[in-house]
């Protein structure tokens, strides 16, 4: 691959605010798909180096870049939960107010993207999970306590409460902010704002 192109699928895996498929990172990169898979494949086998601080992990058929188990600790405090994409979040949320809770209700809430999402979640600590009937039992680790800085659950539901609130802030604003539909647009005025897609 070529060395600009490598170097576009790393940025994109780092800057993704949640897992990448093969499909979507051949869409950036502009190159077949079984290409891009060569690729991954030969950068996850470079990051796995002991002298680096990321790695790149398969999530449910999708791909992230994030930083080591050994390191992320460390570091959290940095950009608290900045690295958990809002998908991730939501599904955390329904198994902080709600734990014990169940996979197969998280997937009846959110979808199919459940699944990965508590792959995800599991791979990363935050969570573990234990057979139950036909699905799985979910409960928060220390690991999670730790990382998100708190030390109740109290405490952690007023996180996530004050969270929630930011963003339907946000989302009232961008709402307040967006052109009436029946205002008609002038073109070459202005710029076009960059949406990202919830996951």
């Amino acid at each position: 691959m070529d060395t600009n192109k490598r170097a576009l699928l790393e940025a994109a895996l780092f800057q993704a605010s949640g897992p990448l498929s093969v499909e979507e990172i051949a869409k950036i990169v502009e190159l077949p798909e079984q290409e891009v898979e060569t690729c991954i494949e030969e950068l996850i086998l470079e990051y796995k180096a002991e002298h680096k601080g990321m790695e790149i992990v398969e999530v449910g058929e999708r791909y992230e870049m994030r930083v080591k188990k050994p390191h992320a600790q460390r570091v959290a405090h940095l950009t608290p939960y900045a690295d958990l994409s809002r998908g991730l979040l939501k599904a955390l949320s329904l198994i902080v107010y709600k734990q014990p809770i169940t996979q197969s209700d998280i997937v009846k809430t959110i979808g199919n993207r459940g699944y990965d999402y508590v792959k995800d979640l599991e791979e990363r600590g935050l969570i573990k999970t234990e057979k139950y009937r036909r699905s799985k039992r979910i409960e928060l680790t220390d690991h999670f306590m730790s990382y998100f800085g708190i030390s109740s659950r109290k405490d952690l539901i007023e996180m996530f409460k004050k969270q929630e609130a930011e963003e339907a802030t946000q989302a009232n604003t961008a709402t307040q902010t967006a052109p009436h539909p029946d205002v008609p647009r002038t073109e070459g005025f202005g710029s076009d704002e960059k949406t990202d897609e919830a996951q």
